[in-house]
């Protein structure tokens, strides 16, 4: 997998097209959750009971702040309109902004688009290599 600078700036990307901004309370905890998820699947299926204390334990606040910054800025996006941006992300209609996603469903769905592109992003990386 690509070093962590690029997992983090690829991360950074996606949220700027669901129209979040780095300044926003949960930015910077949705972007550990799904760096953290990138490199542990496992983690994705336990949320609440391993990454949230995982990520608190890390930024030295309580498990219910993640959460809820988490969810604040899902909320924010739903808002603004931005969850339409999984649907560029995607490159398909499979979001039409009558529901927020919940905090899982959110992770889940970009750490598994971002895992693809970041092996895609690898296997052009070594061809160009091999060239």
């Amino acid at each position: 997998m690509e070093d962590d600078k690029d997992i983090e700036e690829t991360i950074t990307e996606v949220l700027m097209e669901l129209k979040l901004k780095p300044d926003i309370s949960g930015f910077d905890y949705l972007r550990e959750a799904i760096k953290l998820c990138l490199k542990d699947r496992g983690l994705q299926c336990e949320i609440t009971t391993k990454l949230y204390p995982l990520m608190a334990k890390k930024f030295n606040v309580n498990v219910k702040m993640i959460e809820r910054n988490i969810r604040f800025a899902i909320e924010y996006a739903f808002g603004n309109k931005g969850l339409l941006g999984v649907n560029q992300i995607y490159g398909a209609l499979i979001y039409t902004n009558d529901y927020r996603f919940s905090n899982s469903e959110l992770i889940a769905i970009l750490t598994e688009k971002i895992r693809i592109d970041l092996k895609v992003k690898s296997k052009l990386k070594n061809k160009a290599q091999n060239c």
